[in-house]
């Protein structure tokens, strides 16, 4: 698995729009200074609009200069078959939803390497403006078996997931987004089997972190 960056036309072309992209999706970004300067690391975001992954990671490839390594949908771009096609191209992680957990391993092998993990653990796009979706529970098993940090990030903006709606949004109304980061949670290296118990606290703690900078109430499966 390539942990370098991608050197190809697309990954290149990606690089070269991201001031185009910043400039018409995005507004203010907080918290820069919490986001690791080296080593591996989670990026734990709420999930609204399609451009919120595309834009944590130019931000994250901007001030950083590595690529970060999204989990996403084998669907995510149309179809299984060009979303397949694109990712191949870019740092991406496909979820195959007859292995599923296969995601995960896949993901701590590159955080072992000390590459950079992005993930929604909302599990899907929540346009709930108020509140957050109860967390999956990968981000913290993948926390907790590799010992790397989790970053909470958070995106407040319009939801998009057509055309028309970046021109009413971000062109017409020019409402852009925000990013915020918060700091790191650090959990203990777990070796083994980990209990229900510890991965669901794990799991609603991250939840209460993304929550904070999303500026929305969170949804625990313990309350």
């Amino acid at each position: 698995m390539r942990l370098v960056e991608p050197r190809n036309p697309i990954y290149w072309l990606v690089k070269k729009l991201i001031p185009l992209v910043n400039a018409i999706f995005l507004g203010d970004v907080h918290g820069l200074e919490h986001v690791p300067r080296s080593g591996p690391f989670i990026i734990a975001c709420n999930h609204v609009s399609i451009p919120d992954g595309w834009l944590f990671a130019n931000v994250v490839i901007s001030a950083l200069d590595r690529p970060i390594w999204f989990v996403a949908r084998d669907d995510f771009w149309a179809t299984r078959w060009w979303t397949r096609t694109v990712c191949s191209l870019l740092p991406a992680l496909l979820i195959d939803w007859r292995k599923p957990s296969e995601v995960v391993h896949n993901a701590e092998h590159i955080l072992s390497e000390g590459g950079i993990i992005g993930i929604f653990p909302e599990g899907t796009r929540n346009t709930n403006p108020d509140e957050l979706m109860v967390g999956k529970s990968g981000v913290a098993r993948m926390a907790l078996h590799t010992g790397v940090p989790v970053l909470p990030a958070g995106y407040q903006g319009p939801n998009i997931t057509r055309f028309r709606d970046v021109v009413k949004h971000f062109l017409i109304t020019q409402k852009k987004a925000t990013l915020r980061f918060g700091e790191p949670l650090q959990f203990k290296k777990t070796e083994g089997h980990i209990s229900s118990d510890v991965l669901i606290g794990a799991t609603d703690d991250i939840m209460r972190a993304v929550a904070l900078v999303a500026e929305k109430k969170p949804r625990l499966h313990r309350l």
